[in-house]
Protein backbone atom coordinates (compact mmCIF):
# COMPACT_ATOMS: atom_id res chain seq x y z
CA UNK A 1 0.00 0.00 0.00
CA UNK A 2 3.08 2.24 0.67
CA UNK A 3 4.09 1.98 -3.01
CA UNK A 4 0.46 2.74 -4.43
CA UNK A 5 -0.02 5.61 -2.31
CA UNK A 6 3.59 7.15 -2.93
CA UNK A 7 2.71 6.84 -6.96
CA UNK A 8 -0.47 8.00 -5.94
CA UNK A 9 1.34 11.53 -4.12
CA UNK A 10 3.00 11.47 -8.07
CA UNK A 11 -0.04 11.54 -10.08
CA UNK A 12 -1.43 14.26 -7.40
CA UNK A 13 2.02 16.36 -7.67
CA UNK A 14 1.99 16.12 -11.46
CA UNK A 15 -2.26 17.08 -11.34
CA UNK A 16 -1.32 19.82 -9.15
CA UNK A 17 1.49 21.31 -11.10
CA UNK A 18 -0.13 21.30 -14.30
CA UNK A 19 -3.07 22.94 -12.81
CA UNK A 20 -1.65 26.13 -10.67
CA UNK A 21 1.76 26.19 -13.74
CA UNK A 22 1.07 30.19 -14.83
CA UNK A 23 -2.34 29.92 -13.82
CA UNK A 24 -2.75 33.29 -14.24
CA UNK A 25 -1.83 33.84 -17.38
CA UNK A 26 -2.60 30.54 -19.11
CA UNK A 27 -5.20 31.42 -20.35
CA UNK A 28 -4.31 35.07 -21.28
CA UNK A 29 -7.38 36.76 -19.64
CA UNK A 30 -10.34 36.30 -17.95
CA UNK A 31 -13.37 36.01 -19.31
CA UNK A 32 -16.71 38.11 -18.66
CA UNK A 33 -17.54 35.20 -16.03
CA UNK A 34 -14.61 35.03 -14.36
CA UNK A 35 -14.24 39.00 -13.58
CA UNK A 36 -17.95 38.90 -12.41
CA UNK A 37 -17.19 35.82 -9.92
CA UNK A 38 -14.41 37.60 -8.99
CA UNK A 39 -15.61 40.84 -8.33
CA UNK A 40 -18.82 39.72 -6.68
CA UNK A 41 -16.47 37.92 -4.13
CA UNK A 42 -14.48 40.46 -3.54
CA UNK A 43 -17.48 42.60 -2.93
CA UNK A 44 -18.95 39.86 -0.50
CA UNK A 45 -15.29 39.85 1.46
CA UNK A 46 -15.70 43.79 1.81
CA UNK A 47 -19.16 44.33 2.94
CA UNK A 48 -20.79 41.13 3.03
CA UNK A 49 -23.33 42.24 -0.04
CA UNK A 50 -23.03 41.40 -4.17
CA UNK A 51 -22.29 44.24 -6.96
CA UNK A 52 -26.02 44.74 -6.59
CA UNK A 53 -26.27 45.16 -3.14
CA UNK A 54 -27.50 42.05 -1.98
CA UNK A 55 -26.75 40.84 1.57
CA UNK A 56 -24.74 37.75 1.23
CA UNK A 57 -26.77 35.90 -1.79
CA UNK A 58 -27.46 32.16 -2.37
CA UNK A 59 -28.08 32.53 -6.33
CA UNK A 60 -25.68 35.77 -7.71
CA UNK A 61 -27.56 37.80 -10.20
CA UNK A 62 -24.27 38.76 -11.73
CA UNK A 63 -24.28 38.93 -15.82
CA UNK A 64 -28.58 38.59 -15.51
CA UNK A 65 -27.61 35.13 -15.64
CA UNK A 66 -28.24 34.11 -11.81
CA UNK A 67 -25.08 32.04 -10.94
CA UNK A 68 -25.34 29.79 -8.39
CA UNK A 69 -23.41 30.46 -4.77
CA UNK A 70 -20.36 28.20 -4.21
CA UNK A 71 -17.83 29.49 -6.69
CA UNK A 72 -18.16 33.21 -5.60
CA UNK A 73 -17.77 32.01 -1.68
CA UNK A 74 -14.98 29.53 -2.46
CA UNK A 75 -13.06 32.36 -3.87
CA UNK A 76 -13.42 34.40 -0.86
CA UNK A 77 -10.53 33.13 1.20
CA UNK A 78 -8.09 33.32 -1.95
CA UNK A 79 -8.73 36.88 -2.37
CA UNK A 80 -8.70 37.59 1.49
CA UNK A 81 -4.98 35.78 1.63
CA UNK A 82 -3.26 36.90 -1.56
CA UNK A 83 -5.78 40.41 -2.85
CA UNK A 84 -8.17 40.19 -6.01
CA UNK A 85 -6.18 39.09 -8.98
CA UNK A 86 -6.15 36.63 -11.95
CA UNK A 87 -4.78 33.98 -9.81
CA UNK A 88 -7.09 33.92 -7.25
CA UNK A 89 -9.82 34.06 -8.98
CA UNK A 90 -9.30 31.36 -11.12
CA UNK A 91 -8.20 28.92 -7.20
CA UNK A 92 -10.92 27.55 -6.35
CA UNK A 93 -11.24 25.78 -9.62
CA UNK A 94 -7.55 24.75 -9.57
CA UNK A 95 -7.65 23.20 -5.86
CA UNK A 96 -10.90 21.84 -6.08
CA UNK A 97 -9.41 19.85 -10.04
CA UNK A 98 -6.61 18.79 -7.95
CA UNK A 99 -8.80 17.39 -5.26
CA UNK A 100 -10.77 15.54 -7.95
CA UNK A 101 -7.73 13.28 -8.66
CA UNK A 102 -7.34 12.28 -5.14
CA UNK A 103 -11.29 11.73 -4.72
CA UNK A 104 -11.01 9.29 -8.07
CA UNK A 105 -8.70 7.41 -6.63
CA UNK A 106 -10.54 6.29 -3.35
CA UNK A 107 -13.70 6.26 -5.00
CA UNK A 108 -12.59 3.63 -7.92
CA UNK A 109 -10.86 1.77 -4.66
CA UNK A 110 -14.39 1.91 -3.42
CA UNK A 111 -16.20 0.79 -6.10
CA UNK A 112 -13.79 -2.18 -7.19
CA UNK A 113 -13.06 -2.94 -3.66
CA UNK A 114 -13.82 -6.82 -4.42
CA UNK A 115 -11.16 -7.02 -7.21
CA UNK A 116 -7.18 -7.96 -6.81
CA UNK A 117 -6.97 -5.09 -9.48
CA UNK A 118 -8.48 -2.20 -7.51
CA UNK A 119 -5.51 -0.39 -6.83
CA UNK A 120 -4.34 -0.23 -10.38
CA UNK A 121 -7.30 0.92 -11.31
CA UNK A 122 -7.54 3.41 -9.34
CA UNK A 123 -3.79 4.71 -10.14
CA UNK A 124 -4.47 4.40 -13.92
CA UNK A 125 -7.81 6.57 -13.20
CA UNK A 126 -6.77 9.25 -11.24
CA UNK A 127 -3.56 9.55 -13.64
CA UNK A 128 -6.25 9.83 -16.52
CA UNK A 129 -7.85 12.66 -14.82
CA UNK A 130 -4.98 14.41 -13.70
CA UNK A 131 -3.74 14.91 -17.93
CA UNK A 132 -7.28 14.93 -18.72
CA UNK A 133 -8.37 17.87 -21.57
CA UNK A 134 -11.48 18.34 -20.68
CA UNK A 135 -10.96 18.75 -16.97
CA UNK A 136 -7.20 20.49 -16.87
CA UNK A 137 -8.38 22.74 -19.10
CA UNK A 138 -11.71 23.78 -16.63
CA UNK A 139 -9.43 23.47 -13.55
CA UNK A 140 -7.48 26.41 -15.04
CA UNK A 141 -10.13 28.85 -15.29
CA UNK A 142 -13.25 29.82 -12.72
CA UNK A 143 -15.95 27.49 -14.39
CA UNK A 144 -18.15 26.72 -11.67
CA UNK A 145 -19.30 23.16 -13.39
CA UNK A 146 -15.62 22.15 -12.18
CA UNK A 147 -16.23 22.36 -8.67
CA UNK A 148 -19.67 20.82 -8.89
CA UNK A 149 -18.03 17.89 -10.78
CA UNK A 150 -15.45 17.21 -7.15
CA UNK A 151 -18.39 17.92 -5.25
CA UNK A 152 -20.27 14.81 -6.88
CA UNK A 153 -17.57 13.07 -6.62
CA UNK A 154 -17.36 13.28 -3.03
CA UNK A 155 -20.74 13.28 -2.48
CA UNK A 156 -21.14 9.39 -4.03
CA UNK A 157 -17.78 8.35 -2.56
CA UNK A 158 -19.01 9.47 0.88
CA UNK A 159 -22.64 7.68 0.54
CA UNK A 160 -20.73 4.11 -0.97
CA UNK A 161 -18.21 4.59 1.76
CA UNK A 162 -20.98 5.44 5.03
CA UNK A 163 -23.18 3.39 4.20
CA UNK A 164 -20.56 0.39 4.28
CA UNK A 165 -18.82 1.73 7.63
CA UNK A 166 -22.21 3.68 9.44
CA UNK A 167 -19.85 6.41 9.73
CA UNK A 168 -20.83 10.17 9.69
CA UNK A 169 -19.51 9.89 5.91
CA UNK A 170 -22.96 9.40 5.47
CA UNK A 171 -24.30 12.53 6.48
CA UNK A 172 -21.71 14.04 4.98
CA UNK A 173 -22.81 12.87 1.71
CA UNK A 174 -25.74 15.01 2.47
CA UNK A 175 -24.44 17.90 2.99
CA UNK A 176 -22.63 17.30 -0.19
CA UNK A 177 -25.39 16.30 -2.33
CA UNK A 178 -27.00 19.17 -1.02
CA UNK A 179 -24.24 21.59 -1.55
CA UNK A 180 -24.14 20.05 -5.47
CA UNK A 181 -27.79 22.20 -5.90
CA UNK A 182 -25.82 25.55 -5.25
CA UNK A 183 -22.42 24.70 -7.64
CA UNK A 184 -23.96 24.62 -10.97
CA UNK A 185 -26.85 24.86 -12.99
CA UNK A 186 -26.71 21.19 -14.91
CA UNK A 187 -25.21 19.45 -11.67
CA UNK A 188 -29.24 20.58 -10.15
CA UNK A 189 -30.31 17.91 -12.29
CA UNK A 190 -27.87 15.16 -11.71
CA UNK A 191 -26.68 15.13 -8.86
CA UNK A 192 -30.75 14.27 -7.59
CA UNK A 193 -30.88 11.82 -10.32
CA UNK A 194 -27.73 10.33 -8.56
CA UNK A 195 -28.63 10.00 -5.60
CA UNK A 196 -32.08 8.26 -6.32
CA UNK A 197 -29.50 6.12 -8.58
CA UNK A 198 -27.72 5.38 -5.71
CA UNK A 199 -30.84 5.04 -3.23
CA UNK A 200 -32.20 2.09 -5.72
CA UNK A 201 -29.06 0.20 -5.59
CA UNK A 202 -28.04 -0.06 -2.51
CA UNK A 203 -30.99 -0.42 -0.94
CA UNK A 204 -30.59 -3.50 0.95
CA UNK A 205 -27.34 -1.78 2.17
CA UNK A 206 -28.96 1.09 3.51
CA UNK A 207 -28.90 1.87 7.69
CA UNK A 208 -31.62 1.87 9.87
CA UNK A 209 -34.58 4.34 9.80
CA UNK A 210 -33.21 6.88 12.16
CA UNK A 211 -30.02 7.08 10.10
CA UNK A 212 -32.27 7.87 7.42
CA UNK A 213 -34.38 10.52 8.77
CA UNK A 214 -30.89 12.62 9.77
CA UNK A 215 -29.73 12.19 6.21
CA UNK A 216 -32.91 13.01 4.32
CA UNK A 217 -33.12 15.81 7.15
CA UNK A 218 -29.57 17.37 6.20
CA UNK A 219 -30.91 16.77 2.41
CA UNK A 220 -33.99 18.62 3.09
CA UNK A 221 -32.54 21.70 4.57
CA UNK A 222 -30.85 22.46 1.10
CA UNK A 223 -33.84 22.03 -1.05
CA UNK A 224 -35.95 23.95 1.41
CA UNK A 225 -33.20 27.14 0.29
CA UNK A 226 -33.02 25.39 -3.29
CA UNK A 227 -36.47 25.42 -3.50
CA UNK A 228 -37.51 29.45 -4.16
CA UNK A 229 -34.60 29.55 -6.41
CA UNK A 230 -35.60 26.83 -8.86
CA UNK A 231 -39.51 28.68 -8.67
CA UNK A 232 -38.18 31.71 -8.94
CA UNK A 233 -38.70 33.43 -12.33
CA UNK A 234 -35.58 35.72 -12.57
CA UNK A 235 -33.12 32.39 -11.66
CA UNK A 236 -34.63 30.55 -14.49
CA UNK A 237 -33.23 32.70 -16.69
CA UNK A 238 -30.72 30.53 -17.64
CA UNK A 239 -32.28 27.83 -18.93
CA UNK A 240 -35.18 30.28 -20.62
CA UNK A 241 -32.32 31.83 -22.80
CA UNK A 242 -30.29 27.95 -23.48
CA UNK A 243 -33.36 26.05 -23.66
CA UNK A 244 -33.73 24.57 -27.35
CA UNK A 245 -37.37 22.90 -26.65
CA UNK A 246 -38.42 26.24 -29.25
CA UNK A 247 -42.07 25.41 -27.64
CA UNK A 248 -43.56 28.13 -29.13
CA UNK A 249 -42.46 27.54 -32.64
CA UNK A 250 -43.77 23.90 -32.37
CA UNK A 251 -47.18 25.44 -31.67
CA UNK A 252 -47.06 27.57 -34.80
CA UNK A 253 -45.79 24.28 -36.94
CA UNK A 254 -48.83 22.45 -34.87
CA UNK A 255 -51.21 24.84 -36.16
CA UNK A 256 -49.94 24.62 -39.67
CA UNK A 257 -50.24 21.12 -39.99
CA UNK A 258 -53.97 20.49 -38.54
CA UNK A 259 -54.83 23.00 -41.53
CA UNK A 260 -53.28 20.85 -43.89
CA UNK A 261 -54.94 17.95 -42.47
CA UNK A 262 -58.42 19.66 -42.84
CA UNK A 263 -57.27 20.07 -46.56
CA UNK A 264 -56.21 16.43 -47.09
CA UNK A 265 -59.65 15.25 -45.44
CA UNK A 266 -61.88 15.06 -42.83
CA UNK A 267 -60.18 11.71 -41.14
CA UNK A 268 -56.90 13.11 -41.56
CA UNK A 269 -58.07 16.29 -40.04
CA UNK A 270 -59.62 14.29 -36.94
CA UNK A 271 -56.78 12.26 -35.95
CA UNK A 272 -54.30 15.19 -36.72
CA UNK A 273 -55.90 17.41 -33.67
CA UNK A 274 -54.69 14.63 -31.48
CA UNK A 275 -50.68 14.21 -32.79
CA UNK A 276 -50.57 18.01 -33.79
CA UNK A 277 -52.42 19.32 -30.27
CA UNK A 278 -50.32 22.40 -29.67
CA UNK A 279 -51.47 21.59 -25.93
CA UNK A 280 -48.36 18.86 -26.70
CA UNK A 281 -46.00 20.59 -28.51
CA UNK A 282 -43.29 20.32 -26.01
CA UNK A 283 -43.53 16.79 -26.53
CA UNK A 284 -43.54 17.43 -30.57
CA UNK A 285 -41.60 14.70 -32.70
CA UNK A 286 -39.43 17.20 -33.99
CA UNK A 287 -38.34 18.21 -30.05
CA UNK A 288 -37.68 14.33 -29.57
CA UNK A 289 -35.78 14.35 -32.53
CA UNK A 290 -33.42 17.04 -31.32
CA UNK A 291 -32.88 16.17 -27.99
CA UNK A 292 -32.02 12.89 -28.74
CA UNK A 293 -29.78 13.89 -31.63
CA UNK A 294 -28.40 16.58 -28.39
CA UNK A 295 -28.16 13.59 -26.54
CA UNK A 296 -25.60 11.48 -28.72
CA UNK A 297 -23.42 14.26 -29.64
CA UNK A 298 -22.04 14.38 -26.30
CA UNK A 299 -20.32 10.43 -27.34
CA UNK A 300 -19.74 11.27 -30.76
CA UNK A 301 -15.77 11.13 -31.74
CA UNK A 302 -15.90 14.33 -33.15
CA UNK A 303 -16.97 15.86 -30.14
CA UNK A 304 -14.69 13.97 -27.63
CA UNK A 305 -11.90 13.72 -29.58
CA UNK A 306 -11.53 15.90 -33.15
CA UNK A 307 -13.34 19.49 -32.14
CA UNK A 308 -14.77 20.25 -28.48
CA UNK A 309 -17.12 22.73 -28.76
CA UNK A 310 -16.44 26.44 -28.55
CA UNK A 311 -12.74 27.43 -28.69
CA UNK A 312 -13.10 28.90 -25.11
CA UNK A 313 -13.23 25.24 -23.98
CA UNK A 314 -10.14 23.47 -25.94
CA UNK A 315 -6.89 24.05 -26.63
CA UNK A 316 -6.66 24.58 -30.17
CA UNK A 317 -6.36 21.78 -32.48
CA UNK A 318 -7.89 18.95 -29.60
CA UNK A 319 -11.08 18.14 -28.46
CA UNK A 320 -11.93 17.04 -25.35
CA UNK A 321 -10.12 13.89 -24.54
CA UNK A 322 -7.11 12.48 -26.28
CA UNK A 323 -7.80 9.91 -29.30
CA UNK A 324 -6.77 6.95 -27.27
CA UNK A 325 -9.24 7.13 -24.99
CA UNK A 326 -11.83 7.08 -26.71
CA UNK A 327 -10.64 3.51 -27.70
CA UNK A 328 -9.83 2.35 -24.15
CA UNK A 329 -13.59 3.84 -23.17
CA UNK A 330 -15.34 1.70 -25.70
CA UNK A 331 -13.00 -1.07 -24.40
CA UNK A 332 -13.59 -0.65 -20.75
CA UNK A 333 -17.35 -0.42 -21.58
CA UNK A 334 -16.88 -3.79 -22.52
CA UNK A 335 -15.29 -5.31 -20.18
CA UNK A 336 -17.21 -3.75 -17.66
CA UNK A 337 -19.97 -5.29 -19.06
CA UNK A 338 -18.55 -8.88 -19.09
CA UNK A 339 -16.30 -8.51 -15.73
CA UNK A 340 -17.73 -5.51 -13.22
CA UNK A 341 -21.15 -5.11 -14.12
CA UNK A 342 -22.46 -5.67 -10.42
CA UNK A 343 -25.38 -3.52 -8.17
CA UNK A 344 -22.54 -1.82 -6.22
CA UNK A 345 -20.81 -0.83 -9.83
CA UNK A 346 -23.67 0.17 -11.89
CA UNK A 347 -23.54 3.57 -11.01
CA UNK A 348 -20.98 4.55 -13.54
CA UNK A 349 -23.17 3.32 -16.25
CA UNK A 350 -25.78 5.47 -14.83
CA UNK A 351 -23.58 8.51 -14.19
CA UNK A 352 -22.37 8.19 -17.66
CA UNK A 353 -26.10 7.99 -18.82
CA UNK A 354 -27.59 11.02 -16.91
CA UNK A 355 -24.44 13.45 -17.64
CA UNK A 356 -25.65 14.66 -20.62
CA UNK A 357 -29.36 15.32 -20.05
CA UNK A 358 -29.29 18.80 -19.24
CA UNK A 359 -26.86 19.64 -21.77
CA UNK A 360 -29.61 18.04 -24.24
CA UNK A 361 -32.32 20.11 -23.65
CA UNK A 362 -30.08 23.05 -24.62
CA UNK A 363 -29.19 24.92 -27.97
CA UNK A 364 -24.96 24.64 -28.84
CA UNK A 365 -24.87 21.26 -27.76
CA UNK A 366 -22.37 19.31 -27.39
CA UNK A 367 -21.75 21.51 -24.71
CA UNK A 368 -18.87 20.75 -22.66
CA UNK A 369 -19.23 22.74 -19.35
CA UNK A 370 -22.94 21.93 -19.10
CA UNK A 371 -21.65 18.20 -19.44
CA UNK A 372 -18.98 18.37 -17.87
CA UNK A 373 -19.92 16.39 -14.99
CA UNK A 374 -19.88 13.26 -17.08
CA UNK A 375 -16.19 13.34 -15.38
CA UNK A 376 -14.89 11.06 -13.65
CA UNK A 377 -16.69 8.54 -15.82
CA UNK A 378 -14.81 8.44 -19.22
CA UNK A 379 -11.46 8.49 -17.56
CA UNK A 380 -12.85 5.44 -15.09
CA UNK A 381 -13.66 3.04 -17.77
CA UNK A 382 -10.79 3.99 -19.71
CA UNK A 383 -9.06 2.50 -17.16
CA UNK A 384 -10.92 -0.69 -17.40
CA UNK A 385 -10.06 -0.26 -20.47
CA UNK A 386 -6.23 -0.47 -20.85
CA UNK A 387 -5.51 -2.19 -17.82
CA UNK A 388 -7.78 -5.44 -19.01
CA UNK A 389 -6.40 -5.27 -22.67
CA UNK A 390 -2.44 -5.27 -21.40
CA UNK A 391 -3.32 -7.62 -18.47
CA UNK A 392 -4.92 -10.38 -20.96
CA UNK A 393 -2.26 -9.61 -23.64
CA UNK A 394 0.49 -9.76 -20.90
CA UNK A 395 -1.27 -13.20 -19.80
CA UNK A 396 -1.95 -15.11 -23.45
CA UNK A 397 0.69 -13.28 -25.15
CA UNK A 398 3.45 -11.92 -23.87
CA UNK A 399 5.19 -10.45 -26.89
CA UNK A 400 2.14 -8.83 -28.08
CA UNK A 401 1.81 -7.01 -24.59
CA UNK A 402 5.17 -6.11 -24.84
CA UNK A 403 4.26 -4.88 -28.31
CA UNK A 404 2.03 -2.98 -27.06
CA UNK A 405 3.11 -1.10 -24.17
CA UNK A 406 6.21 -0.25 -26.79
CA UNK A 407 3.56 1.09 -29.03
CA UNK A 408 1.21 3.05 -27.04
CA UNK A 409 3.58 4.25 -24.47
CA UNK A 410 5.12 6.79 -27.04
CA UNK A 411 1.97 7.59 -28.49
CA UNK A 412 0.76 8.49 -24.87
CA UNK A 413 3.66 10.83 -24.18
CA UNK A 414 3.88 12.19 -28.31
CA UNK A 415 -0.13 12.82 -27.46
CA UNK A 416 0.37 14.29 -24.07
CA UNK A 417 3.48 16.90 -24.90
CA UNK A 418 1.60 17.84 -28.00
CA UNK A 419 -1.20 18.61 -25.83
CA UNK A 420 0.56 20.21 -23.29
CA UNK A 421 2.35 22.83 -25.91
CA UNK A 422 -1.01 23.38 -27.84
CA UNK A 423 -2.28 24.52 -24.67
CA UNK A 424 0.22 26.53 -22.98
CA UNK A 425 1.43 27.97 -26.23
CA UNK A 426 -1.06 28.50 -28.55
CA UNK A 427 -3.65 28.61 -27.13
CA UNK A 428 -2.31 32.40 -25.61
CA UNK A 429 -1.68 33.36 -29.25
CA UNK A 430 -4.94 31.78 -31.19
CA UNK A 431 -7.50 32.30 -29.01
CA UNK A 432 -6.86 35.63 -27.33
CA UNK A 433 -10.08 37.00 -29.06
CA UNK A 434 -12.00 34.24 -27.44
CA UNK A 435 -10.66 35.09 -24.13
CA UNK A 436 -11.34 39.01 -24.17
CA UNK A 437 -7.55 39.73 -24.36
CA UNK A 438 -7.17 43.91 -23.85
CA UNK A 439 -9.99 44.62 -21.30
CA UNK A 440 -6.79 44.88 -18.69
CA UNK A 441 -4.89 46.73 -21.16
CA UNK A 442 -8.02 49.39 -21.58
CA UNK A 443 -8.61 49.56 -18.04
CA UNK A 444 -4.77 50.48 -17.42
CA UNK A 445 -4.82 53.08 -20.14
CA UNK A 446 -7.81 55.08 -18.91
CA UNK A 447 -6.96 55.00 -15.30
CA UNK A 448 -3.67 56.54 -16.38
CA UNK A 449 -5.77 59.08 -18.58
CA UNK A 450 -8.96 59.89 -16.60
CA UNK A 451 -7.86 62.86 -14.40
CA UNK A 452 -7.31 64.79 -18.18
CA UNK A 453 -10.82 63.68 -19.17
CA UNK A 454 -14.81 64.99 -18.22
CA UNK A 455 -16.29 61.63 -18.46
CA UNK A 456 -15.01 57.87 -20.13
CA UNK A 457 -17.59 56.23 -22.26
CA UNK A 458 -17.06 52.85 -22.60
CA UNK A 459 -18.93 50.69 -25.49
CA UNK A 460 -20.69 48.00 -24.92
CA UNK A 461 -19.14 46.58 -28.21
CA UNK A 462 -16.31 46.15 -25.38
CA UNK A 463 -18.51 43.02 -24.22
CA UNK A 464 -19.51 43.69 -20.51
CA UNK A 465 -17.36 46.72 -19.87
CA UNK A 466 -18.69 47.50 -16.69
CA UNK A 467 -17.60 44.17 -14.98
CA UNK A 468 -14.07 44.22 -16.30
CA UNK A 469 -13.72 48.27 -15.20
CA UNK A 470 -14.79 46.98 -11.85
CA UNK A 471 -12.77 44.01 -11.47
CA UNK A 472 -9.45 45.35 -13.07
CA UNK A 473 -9.84 49.23 -11.21
CA UNK A 474 -10.63 47.30 -7.88
CA UNK A 475 -13.19 49.51 -7.18
CA UNK A 476 -14.15 50.08 -3.51
CA UNK A 477 -17.61 47.92 -3.57
CA UNK A 478 -18.49 49.78 -0.23
CA UNK A 479 -18.24 53.49 -2.79
CA UNK A 480 -19.67 51.65 -5.70
CA UNK A 481 -22.64 50.52 -3.77
CA UNK A 482 -23.26 53.94 -2.02
CA UNK A 483 -23.56 55.15 -5.84
CA UNK A 484 -25.90 52.91 -6.99
CA UNK A 485 -24.10 49.68 -8.00
CA UNK A 486 -24.49 47.65 -11.06
CA UNK A 487 -28.03 48.65 -12.40
CA UNK A 488 -28.43 45.59 -14.82
CA UNK A 489 -25.89 42.84 -16.03
CA UNK A 490 -27.45 42.85 -19.09
CA UNK A 491 -25.42 42.99 -22.44
CA UNK A 492 -27.46 45.75 -23.81
CA UNK A 493 -27.93 47.75 -20.80
CA UNK A 494 -26.57 51.64 -20.99
CA UNK A 495 -27.38 52.57 -17.31
CA UNK A 496 -24.12 51.32 -15.74
CA UNK A 497 -21.86 53.68 -14.30
CA UNK A 498 -18.83 54.69 -11.91
CA UNK A 499 -16.94 56.98 -10.97
CA UNK A 500 -15.94 59.09 -14.83
CA UNK A 501 -17.06 55.68 -16.13
CA UNK A 502 -20.18 55.69 -18.21
CA UNK A 503 -20.94 51.86 -19.82
CA UNK A 504 -23.03 52.69 -23.19
CA UNK A 505 -23.11 53.00 -26.65
CA UNK A 506 -21.83 56.49 -28.21
CA UNK A 507 -21.65 57.75 -31.83
CA UNK A 508 -18.04 59.28 -32.25
CA UNK A 509 -20.02 62.00 -34.83
CA UNK A 510 -22.54 62.96 -32.50
CA UNK A 511 -19.96 64.27 -29.44
CA UNK A 512 -18.23 67.24 -30.52
CA UNK A 513 -20.21 69.11 -27.86
CA UNK A 514 -17.84 71.76 -24.95
CA UNK A 515 -17.04 68.40 -22.99
CA UNK A 516 -13.90 65.89 -23.25
CA UNK A 517 -14.65 62.71 -23.48
CA UNK A 518 -12.12 59.54 -23.48
CA UNK A 519 -13.66 56.60 -25.32
CA UNK A 520 -12.74 52.98 -25.61
CA UNK A 521 -14.85 50.51 -28.11
CA UNK A 522 -14.01 48.09 -30.57
CA UNK A 523 -12.86 49.41 -34.15
CA UNK A 524 -16.12 49.65 -35.35
CA UNK A 525 -17.04 52.36 -33.16
CA UNK A 526 -14.67 55.26 -34.49
CA UNK A 527 -14.53 56.19 -38.17
CA UNK A 528 -11.56 56.70 -40.42
CA UNK A 529 -11.32 60.64 -38.96
CA UNK A 530 -11.46 59.96 -35.40
CA UNK A 531 -8.48 60.69 -32.90
CA UNK A 532 -6.93 57.73 -31.86
CA UNK A 533 -4.64 57.66 -28.95
CA UNK A 534 -4.16 53.92 -28.28
CA UNK A 535 -4.42 50.85 -30.43
CA UNK A 536 -4.76 47.56 -28.48
CA UNK A 537 -4.10 44.26 -30.61
CA UNK A 538 -5.11 40.56 -30.05
CA UNK A 539 -1.97 38.28 -29.75
CA UNK A 540 -2.32 37.41 -33.16
CA UNK A 541 -1.71 41.23 -34.58
CA UNK A 542 -5.59 42.04 -35.18
CA UNK A 543 -7.17 45.11 -33.57
CA UNK A 544 -8.86 44.06 -30.34
CA UNK A 545 -9.56 47.70 -28.83
CA UNK A 546 -8.94 51.31 -29.58
CA UNK A 547 -9.01 53.82 -27.32
CA UNK A 548 -9.23 57.82 -28.34
CA UNK A 549 -10.66 61.13 -27.51
CA UNK A 550 -13.67 62.92 -29.27
CA UNK A 551 -13.48 65.92 -31.83
CA UNK A 552 -14.64 68.68 -29.83
CA UNK A 553 -15.84 72.19 -31.02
Amino acid sequence: MKRVLALLGVITFIAVFLRLFNLGKTPIALEWDEVALGYDAYSILQTGRDQFGHFLPINFRSLDDWKPPLYVYSSIPGIFLFGLNDFTVRLPSAVFGSLAVILVFFLVRELFRNHSEKNQLALLAALFLAISPWHLQFSRAAFETNLSVTVTIAAVLTFLVGIRKGNFLFFLSATLFGLGLFSYHSTRVVTPLLLISLIILFRRQLPDKKTLIGFFGIYLVFWLFFLPIALNRDAQIRFIVTNDLKVEANQSRAAGEIALDLDISHEAYTTGRLFHNRRLSIYNYENLKRITANYLSHFSPKFLVVEGDAPLHHAPGFGMIYFFDYIFIISGLGFFILKYAKRMNLILPLWLLLAPLPASLTWQAPHSVRSEIILPTLQIFAALGIWNILNYLRKEWDILFKAAVWVWLPVFIFSFGKYLHHYYFHTNYQLSRNWLYGRREAVEFTESLKADYDKVLVSLGTDMPHIFWLYYTQYPPRQYLSEGGTVSGGFADERNKFDKYEFRNFKYHELTGPGKYLLVGPPRDFPPQARILKTIRYLDGSEALLIGENLRE
